[in-house]
């Protein structure tokens, strides 16, 4: 009998073509301090997957989960071995990333999404620790009856890039399902370059909340409150201020930008939209990130909410605002926020990418890169923005 050769790990074809849309988010931006894995992780991870591929089965998530543990298990194996101080830090940081595509869309037991949301934050604590990020770490005190503590970090700029007194700050808000620190810390990166501090949070809902209380819509509550911790802290210029929000947080950036558009030179919306495509037309698996997220498995009072959190783009914003959506967006209509575009005039910048859809996945990198500099425009000294 012949034994079979041995191969390299490779993604089965009909799971790359079944969930080629989540694909690119697992190595969202080229991260130099956020969690991060490569390809070789999602082949290691995926060889061999025996469930079903229907992204709407929780048995597809549940495979999913425990092949993304085992290779966080074996980064973390990585990391015990590590003889260097960097080496430790790297592979903290792989298996936090795994940690996180373990449990992204993972809805089925709320306890579990709490431990390896925990697990996510304290790997990437422990792999910044000592490096050249300065990072303070905080909490609001809860702002109602059995509410949740908000934790928050103020992360500064590294020291090469950090110009001299108070420092322009963006602060960044989650999406539905995204982790402060994956993809928020991945997109405040580029801010930290320019030399602007980052502010994130996990609000009501959000981060190591999700699934433990249900998202809070009216975020600019805490986002007030956050502008207090801001304005207290002397190392920031409370003057130039941007807000910066991805997925359902870009709809929360709008919010703000209505509310509280006076106290910041200008925010960007990610992917938001003043109102969600109907709850009934929604794929399987988002129904069930929205349910887990919401805190409610009645679908009319879904709906319901939905109907409720509509903006109105009668009124305008005190501030700019730069909305950068997929043509293709099945989440947020893009003829919605068209719609919010034409009502908010010059004060709004719409960038639609035409092939793209949710969060523009496959342009992620560029599209950071361009809202970035588009803040840099408006809380940086002209001296500050390019290198002759």
């Amino acid at each position: 009998m012949t034994t079979a050769r041995p191969r390299p790990p490779r993604v089965p074809e009909a799971l790359f073509t079944g969930a080629g849309y989540f694909l690119p988010r697992l190595m969202f931006l080229n991260a130099r301090y956020a969690p991060q894995l490569h390809w070789g992780d999602v082949a290691v991870a995926l060889d061999g997957f025996a469930a079903e591929v229907d992204l709407g089965s929780a048995a597809f998530w549940v495979e999913w989960l425990e092949r993304w543990e085992a290779q966080a298990g074996r980064w973390e194996a990585v990391a015990d071995r590590a003889t260097t101080a960097a080496g430790r830090s790297r592979a903290l940081r792989s298996a936090a990333a795994c940690h996180h595509w373990a449990e992204f869309m993972y809805f089925d037991d709320a306890a579990v999404k709490l431990r390896l949301r925990q697990r996510i934050r304290e790997l990437t604590r422990q792999a910044l620790a000592g490096g050249e990020l300065d990072i303070s770490y905080g909490e609001l005190e809860p702002d109602e009856p059995c509410g949740p503590r908000v934790p928050y970090q103020l992360i500064l700029p590294p020291a090469a890039v950090r110009p001299a007194g108070p420092l322009a700050c963006v602060i960044l808000s989650n999406g539905l399902d995204s982790v402060t620190e994956v993809e928020v810390l991945s997109l405040a990166e580029a801010y930290l370059e320019r030399g602007i501090a980052a502010l994130l949070f996990d609000g009501p809902g959000q981060g190591v909340h999700v699934g433990q209380v249900p998202l809070r819509i009216e975020m600019e509550s805490v986002v007030a409150r956050l502008l207090e911790v801001v304005r207290a802290d002397e190392r920031i210029d409370a003057g130039r201020l941007g807000f910066l929000g991805v997925s359902f947080g870009g709809y929360l950036a709008l919010r703000v930008a209505q509310e509280l558009g006076a106290e910041f030179r200008c925010v960007v919306n990610l992917s938001g939209g003043p109102l969600i495509a109907p709850f009934e037309g929604l794929p399987r698996r988002l129904k069930d990130d929205f349910r887990f997220a919401l805190g409610c498995d009645d679908d009319r009072e879904i709906q319901a909410r939905f109907d409720k959190l509509r903006i109105d783009p009668a009124a305008r914003p005190a501030t700019e605002v730069l909305s950068v959506h997929g043509a293709l967006d099945d989440i947020f209509p893009l003829a919605a926020l068209a719609d919010l575009d034409e009502a908010w005039g010059a004060g709004h910048r719409l960038v639609v990418h035409e092939r793209e859809a949710h969060v523009c996945l496959n342009l992620i990198n560029v599209c950071s890169l361009d809202a970035a500099d588009w803040v840099a425009e408006r809380l940086l000294p002209p001296s500050t923005k390019r290198n002759p």
